[in-house]
């Protein structure tokens, strides 16, 4: 499929608005020991870091990668916080990963204001007397870093997202004042021209979309940004292209890394 820039009208008449709610998995800012219980929160929102919404838990998926292995998390809501909450043990005191996925899906909006969770054609069957207006996909990955260890290497794999977000630098050696490289991956190869958006936890809670910092990968998929402060970073990417769907407009793919920053 070509990749396609749509200005923000077109985004938000075609695609639905340019800042849907964020999705990541964050926790604490601190250094877990072997046989912890590390506690992860899973956020639906636009303040950084406040739950705002909880979507169906069909749609909200959590893994943990340690010790070789890869395995699935049971969420659970927390109705006060607006958030999806779930622990795991730790095996050993070595990094580990945590991934996200808010579940890929078709919305067909009609001309009356309601929606539908499925293709066109499907929409069609479901409500043959009702007009199609537009219909878009959205998927979002989330990608967490836990204990970065300055012997790791396992952060500048890829883990085969369709939007990835990649360090080019190990995180665990990140301070304040640090210059930090990242590459994004779009099914496996550079992406030029991404917006890319960085913003640390409370940086601006109040405020919707408070990003930071702000630029665009080179010609390699390549970004930088300035750590200014310690805390939980969030990155966050988008790409926007044509759909290859019939009566699809656009497919939206969100990407977004988490990492602490110590002081």
């Amino acid at each position: 499929m070509k990749k396609v820039f749509l200005s923000l009208a077109a985004l938000l008449v075609l695609g639905g608005a340019v800042w849907g709610h964020e999705f990541f998995v964050m926790t604490g800012n601190k250094t877990f020991k072997s046989g912890d219980k590390v506690p992860l929160y899973v956020l639906s929102t636009h303040y950084f870091t406040v739950g705002e919404e909880l979507e169906g838990l069909q749609y909200n998926k959590v893994w943990v990668r340690q010790g070789g292995g890869r395995a699935e998390l049971t969420l659970k809501e927390n109705r006060d916080r607006l958030w999806y909450e779930t622990e795991f043990s730790l095996q050993g005191d070595g990094p580990v990963i945590v991934e996200g996925n808010r579940v890929g899906g078709y919305t067909t909006r009609f001309t009356d204001g309601s929606s539908f969770a499925g293709t066109p054609a499907d929409a069609k069957k479901a409500n043959p007397n009702k007009t199609i207006a537009r219909a878009s996909f959205l998927e979002k990955f989330s990608k967490t870093y836990i204990n970065p260890s300055a012997r790791d290497t396992a952060f500048s794999a890829p883990l085969g997202y369709t939007l990835e977000i990649i360090p080019l630098d190990n995180p665990a050696n990140y301070k304040p004042g640090s210059n930090a490289r990242f590459r994004v991956l779009y099914k496996g190869q550079p992406l030029s021209g991404a917006e890319v958006f960085a913003v640390y936890d409370y940086y601006d809670y109040k405020t919707m979309n408070a990003y930071e910092q702000k630029g665009n990968t080179d010609r390699n998929g390549e970004i930088s940004f300035k750590i200014s402060s310690p805390g939980i970073w969030i990155l966050r990417v988008r790409d926007s292209r044509e759909s290859a769907v019939p009566d699809v407009t656009v497919e939206n793919v969100d990407s977004i890394i988490v990492f602490p920053v110590s002081k």
